[in-house]
């Protein structure tokens, strides 16, 4: 039997050891199919997302492959089955399965029994394997798709009360409490797109043309950069066709702006992450768009580094969606998103206004960065 320490995956970098070791303590599946680890103390190897109890550091070894820690004098786990190629497969049909049954059953009660039963699983081993698949809990899932389903009977002319019980509730206490982290607005705004809304929006010049931005008395609530002020004037209105919508220059709205000009104009690094917001979106359009005010000013990241951060690794071309969808960018920052190539991708006001963002804050960080350096010389 060949030694346990000849066959073990020693990384060059004492960092590459603590990302594998962290991934196991966070049974993070996305790295299964990158290696596994054996336990010295009890002799067996598993997946890093085993639900087993989390060994010792000291006692942990890393394998590329199942193979060499089975050479290594390992063996398989009988719960995570990491010599199965099958098995996570097999996991992963579930939930999809699962997924499928919610959306086809949202007139029944679907809790948490009824859905692990249907997956013939635990229901707490249901919920924990849920959540480390979609990134949400059944719960979470099931509210979300109830909410899509309500929305979508709203915008095509459903009363509140139509759309709420589509979408399997029986009671409209549902929607009408905290609406706001529902929809963006009352649920009867909603449906109207936007009716009995106050609206005010101005448009001002800047260096990438005409610069729009409207917002109600809660928050911003669009973010637009165009040529030609009708068509951004158009945009607003069909996005928020029942809405009183006025131009004018209020003290709130005018400081909003003020903001944003000085992100757009000045040469000094201005964050726009703390101007209040008044959007509508799904909870995986929030979850894209926090990910995407947490992008430091002057850096980029792709669209698959957004989709592993919300732990929905597969779903990139869901996040270039919900970018897509963003209706107040530079406030939030859609435009710090790349493809994994390093190309800039699309953009909604054009690819060289997207270039010229990117590189505008680029300059102004390194002339901070420079700024801080001169003073810390006059000070030392």
């Amino acid at each position: 039997m060949t030694s346990r320490t000849e066959t073990e995956l020693v990384p060059v970098l004492d960092s590459t050891n603590v990302d594998l070791w962290r991934a196991i303590k966070r049974r993070d599946y996305r790295y299964d199919e990158a290696f596994v680890f054996g336990v010295r103390s009890t002799g067996i190897y598993c997946r890093p997302s085993c639900p087993a109890r989390t060994p010792r550091r000291n006692q942990v070894a890393f394998f590329l492959t199942p193979r060499l820690a089975e050479r290594a004098g390992y063996r398989a786990c009988k719960r995570c089955l990491p010599n199965d190629k099958g098995f996570a497969t097999l996991q992963r049909t579930r939930i999809e399965e699962t997924c499928s049954f919610i959306n086809q059953n949202l007139d029944r009660r679907l809790g948490l029994a009824e859905l692990g039963k249907n997956a013939n699983l635990s229901p707490f081993y249901f919920q924990r394997l849920f959540k480390r698949i979609v990134g949400l809990t059944p719960r979470q899932y099931v509210e979300g798709v109830r909410l899509r389903c309500a929305k979508m009977s709203m915008s095509n002319g459903d009363s509140v009360r139509s759309a709420i019980y589509r979408a399997g509730r029986s009671s409209t206490s549902w929607l009408y409490t905290n609406p706001y982290a529902k929809l963006g607005m009352r649920p009867s705004a909603y449906r109207s797109k936007g009716k009995s809304m106050h609206i005010r929006y101005s448009i001002h010049n800047c260096r990438l043309g005409k610069l729009l931005v409207a917002g109600t008395d809660k928050g911003v609530c669009a973010v637009s950069l165009g040529d030609s002020e009708s068509i951004l004037e158009a945009s607003l209105r069909t996005e928020y066709s029942s809405a009183r919508i006025v131009r004018t220059d209020t003290s709130k709205l005018g400081s909003w702006i003020s903001e944003i000009l000085a992100y757009l104009e000045g040469r000094e690094v201005v964050p726009l992450d703390a101007l209040p917001l008044d959007i509508r979106a799904t909870s995986f359009e929030y979850k894209v768009w926090r990910e995407l005010q947490a992008i430091p000013y002057g850096s980029t990241c792709s669209y698959s580094d957004i989709a592993r951060r919300i732990s929905r690794p597969k779903s990139a071309r869901a996040v270039a969606n919900a970018c897509a969808k963003n209706p107040v960018p530079l406030v939030v920052p859609c435009h710090r998103v790349v493809r994994s190539d390093g190309s800039l991708g699309g953009y909604g006001f054009g690819v060289e206004r997207k270039t010229s963002l990117i590189q505008r804050e680029e300059e102004n960080l390194k002339r901070a960065k420079a700024g801080k350096a001169n003073e810390d010389r006059v000070f030392s």
